[in-house]
């Protein structure tokens, strides 16, 4: 049964505008199209909960009534674009992932589907995301992974999961799931035999299905990422949240500087709304 998304309609919610357009931008990670010269720029703290005042994205959007672009800016000294690279590993004589293993840049959109929406991962409540995630490597080929986030009180049926603490010291179950269909990128099957000090592990493929919504492209210069991410208002898919021109949708923004994993920047709530 679905639920209804319940809003938390605070004051200081942060409101990101997506302007109307005639031409939407080229999804290319660059900030250079005309369309972006008339769009609001929003500045958003993303050093949350640690509250780092220092670290910020600025984010832009417009749209031209059948999809939707987002842009997303952040800094970042270094560029990591390979993902979880393999290693021999001597004792094992096999291919691994290793301490030494390199972790790709990111950027996360998690946009409310189901229940209550809180940015916080670990807060006591129960909700579904739609979630575009935009990785250096997997998402090389030009689309984000599409993906469902579940936060349950018990552990969700047909996904992995994994049990947390909540804050309130109850148990929180979160689960993620690639959307139906083929993603974009595939794992590769690491060699037997010692080759090269490392490897790997993933190429990208055209999506096919669900997976395909989002497109997706990033360029890192000037100690800068740019992530430009595309897709339709309504795809008429279950697992996507419908961007509805008349309702103000909410969401987050996360950060990952060469894939934090749980120790990464996060925004408070955003809300996007059309214009």
């Amino acid at each position: 049964m679905l639920l209804m998304i319940a809003l938390l309609a605070l004051d200081n919610d942060l409101e990101l505008a997506a302007s109307k357009v005639a031409k939407l931008p080229a999804i290319d990670g660059k900030a250079s199209d005309e369309a972006w010269k008339g769009a609001v720029e929003l500045v958003v703290p993303i050093g949350v909960p640690e509250d780092k005042p220092e670290r910020k994205a600025m984010m832009k959007a417009v749209h031209d009534g059948d999809s939707v672009v987002i842009l997303v800016r952040w800094a970042d000294d270094s560029r990591n674009a390979v993902h979880q690279t393999l290693s021999w590993s001597l004792s094992d004589e096999k291919y691994l992932v290793q301490d030494d293993a390199e972790y790709e840049d990111s950027v996360s959109l998690g946009f409310a589907l189901e229940g209550t929406f809180n940015p916080d991962m670990l807060a006591p409540v129960e909700a579904k995301w739609d979630v575009w995630h935009w990785g250096a490597d997997r998402s090389s080929g030009g689309y984000a992974l599409d993906l469902l986030h579940v936060y349950s009180k018990t552990a969700p049926a047909g996904m992995k999961s994994k049990q947390k603490t909540a804050r309130d010291e109850s148990r929180i179950f979160i689960g993620r799931a690639l959307d139906a269909g083929t993603p974009p990128f595939k794992t590769l099957e690491a060699p037997k035999a010692k080759g090269a000090e490392k490897v790997p592990q993933f190429a990208t493929q055209k999506p096919a299905g669900s997976a395909a919504d989002v497109e997706a492209r990033g360029e890192h210069a000037d100690s800068l990422w740019t992530v430009e991410f595309k897709r339709k208002l309504n795809t008429g898919q279950k697992d996507d949240a419908r961007i509805d021109p008349s309702k103000p949708l909410p969401f987050c923004l996360a950060t990952f500087n060469n894939q934090e994993k749980a120790d990464h920047d996060v925004s408070h709530t955003i809300v996007l709304k059309l214009k």
